[in-house]
């Protein structure tokens, strides 16, 4: 029989960077949920809006996910089990966003942390979005830390991600952030579930032709429970259509917001 031949591929910092958050996901009993969402009237807002200031789903969502957490503790609560099993509250709300960024030749996947969103209008959230995605990955301290990391041994990293985890909460929050948002729609797929290192994380399809999706959560269940991750998606729902469109309309010109 004949050989197959190959070759040995050394790990990169980005696939190091992945490896060790899944390891730590892994250790999350994350349960999945998915409510549809009918966005029709907020796509036509959005829609009626000038182009140069028109906000970004995710800067939206990110804001009203921002919002029903800061209402639920439970939402800024992280479950540690060292040295005991106890958890943890946060006073703010610190949203990771995925952002996919070219790493030495390849695609990498780094965190792009909002601080407090749901004080922030929906302008700066999409800047602030926007300034992870274009500006050179060694001009941003967060990536550098985090390549930095995934350079270390891996002994040394286990060990580092260990105390993150679950001995150091605020810098963990510092490092992660206490929410994620890992978006794919725009790109034609979506993820079914999904491993991440946050007590909530939120991601969703692309919308049909009705202005409906598909929006999906994933939580622990250690620190909450299904009926408030339900009632959290119907919370963010009313946000989207409320507060949120009521910003969004407020950037169109007179005669548009009129009509």
């Amino acid at each position: 029989m004949k050989s197959v031949t190959g070759r040995f591929v050394a790990l990169s910092a980005a696939r190091r960077m992945i490896g060790d958050l899944l390891r730590v996901s892994r250790q999350m009993p994350l349960i999945p949920g998915e409510r549809t969402m009918h966005l029709a009237k907020l796509v036509d807002a959005r829609r009626a809006a000038p182009a140069a200031v028109r906000p970004s789903w995710c800067a939206m969502f990110v804001k009203a996910m921002a919002a029903v957490a800061a209402r639920h503790p439970e939402a800024r609560r992280v479950f540690l089990t060292r040295p005991w099993h106890r958890m943890y509250e946060y006073n703010e709300n610190v949203v990771s966003v995925v952002v996919e960024r070219d790493c030495g030749g390849e695609p990498g996947l780094f965190l792009a942390r909002v601080h407090s969103p749901e004080a922030l209008p929906l302008g700066e959230i999409d800047a602030q979005i926007r300034r992870f995605k274009d500006r050179p990955i060694e001009e941003i301290s967060a990536f550098q830390n985090a390549l930095r990391l995934a350079r270390m041994p891996l002994l040394v990293r286990r060990a580092v991600w260990s105390l993150l985890a679950n001995w150091m909460p605020r810098l963990r929050a510092k490092f992660l952030g206490t929410m994620g948002i890992s978006l794919t729609a725009g790109m034609g797929g979506v993820a079914l579930s999904l491993l991440t290192p946050w007590t909530v994380t939120i991601f969703y399809d692309a919308f049909e032709g009705d202005g409906s999706l598909k929006f999906r959560v994933m939580f622990d269940h250690r620190v909450m429970d299904g009926r408030l991750a339900c009632q959290m998606g119907r919370e963010i729902e009313r946000e989207m259509c409320g507060a949120i469109m009521d910003e969004v309309r407020a950037l169109a010109p007179p005669a548009a917001a009129a009509a």
